[in-house]
């Protein structure tokens, strides 16, 4: 069975096709939902932002024009519903610790240990940036967006995205520096 492309869905969802409509939202919920998880930091927000985001859509669908991909349009809404729930978060609220997102294929278990380690430590020091790097990193990495598909998203310049991206990278060598070293005094 062919894989129907997102317009042709689009088209049967606006129509009133139910099953068009959840075939649209199975393809992109879980990608969301992680998404939600790694830029949030916790899964009751992430669900959260899942929702809205599902509300948004629902409500808005006609308004998709195609002047970009519809995943696109679509992270540009959880962008921008996601960077207002992090401005209404209280700034001292913690966020809780993620749970292991991705399963390692590495042969030995020593290896899947470092490497869930070395996954904790990297999605622990995210969180400690700033939200608009944190959500450049999210889409560039996680998400595989180019530059110019995130400038568009986030309505900002392709340079301000690549100098958000670069200082992240910075940052976040810096941090892991600092914890790797740390870790290693704890031997």
């Amino acid at each position: 069975m062919f894989k129907r492309s997102d317009e042709s869905l689009i088209n049967k969802a606006l129509d009133g096709d139910e099953r068009a409509w959840q075939q649209l939202v199975s393809r992109y919920q879980t990608m969301l939902y992680h998404y939600g998880l790694r830029l949030m930091g916790n899964p009751d927000d992430a669900r959260d932002l899942l929702q809205d985001v599902l509300m948004v859509l629902c409500r808005n669908l006609a308004q998709f024009r195609g002047d970009s991909s519809f995943k696109t349009w679509l992270f540009g809404i959880a962008n921008y519903r996601a960077m207002d729930m992090l401005r209404k978060r209280k700034p001292t609220q913690d966020i809780d610790d993620s749970p292991d997102l991705f399963n390692d294929d590495e042969p030995t278990a020593e290896a899947r240990l470092y490497g869930q380690q070395t996954q904790k430590i990297v999605q622990q020091q995210l969180k400690h940036l700033p939200a608009d790097q944190r959500l450049v990193v999210e889409l560039r990495f996680y998400q595989q967006f180019t530059f110019d598909e995130i400038a568009d998203q986030l309505a900002i310049s392709s340079n301000t995205v690549k100098s958000r991206f670069y200082a992240a990278l910075d940052k976040l060598r810096t941090q892991l520096e600092v914890a790797h070293v740390e870790q290693s005094a704890n031997f």
